[in-house]
């Protein structure tokens, strides 16, 4: 399944990691078989990945712990990796508006990939309350760690993005 959410955080990263590697291939000289849209498809979804796996791996861990078979853990993290995917796809069709405004693109991702992923997790946490996926005691828990490592992750890249976007 890692697979699949690895290849949609490529499509959802491609736009961008493609205008990062026209930059500094122009810039420091990358060879072109480094600096075009095949490479920049891969690797956008790299460093997304590890931060996902990171993230998800700790919430459902802690959760293990917790709840010593109150409820099917797996279940939210096999739905979560649904969640997280098609969001993801969301997002690369509307990255098509990149197309139009290049000039916007870093702002557009700053503002489209925290909403559009949060919204999306949102949406699956509340189908799963409604499928009982945890005991309903239980779930505020699961909102607050899942939504809590979300916000978190999503708030620091925003940050430290807006930086980058003035500091360049």
């Amino acid at each position: 399944m890692l697979l699949f959410v690895y290849i949609s955080y490529c499509a959802a990263g491609w736009y961008v990691m493609r205008g990062n590697m026209a930059f500094y291939g122009e810039r420091y000289g990358f060879p072109a078989w480094i600096a075009n849209d095949v490479v920049a498809f891969f690797l956008g979804g790299v460093l997304p990945l590890i931060v996902y796996s990171f993230v998800s791996a700790f919430c459902m861990r802690s959760f293990s712990i917790r709840f010593r078979g109150r409820g099917d853990i797996s279940a939210v993290r096999y739905g979560l990796h649904f969640a997280v995917i098609a969001a993801n796809i969301v997002l690369f069709l509307l990255k098509f508006i990149y197309l139009s405004v290049p000039l916007y693109a870093a702002l557009l991702n700053i503002i489209l990939d925290p909403v559009i992923t949060i919204m999306f997790v949102a949406l699956y946490l509340l189908y799963a309350f409604k499928r009982e996926y945890v005991e309903k005691c239980m779930f505020g828990t699961v909102v607050t760690q899942v939504m809590g490592g979300f916000i978190t992750v999503y708030a620091l890249v925003s940050v430290i993005s807006l930086i980058l976007a003035v500091a360049a």
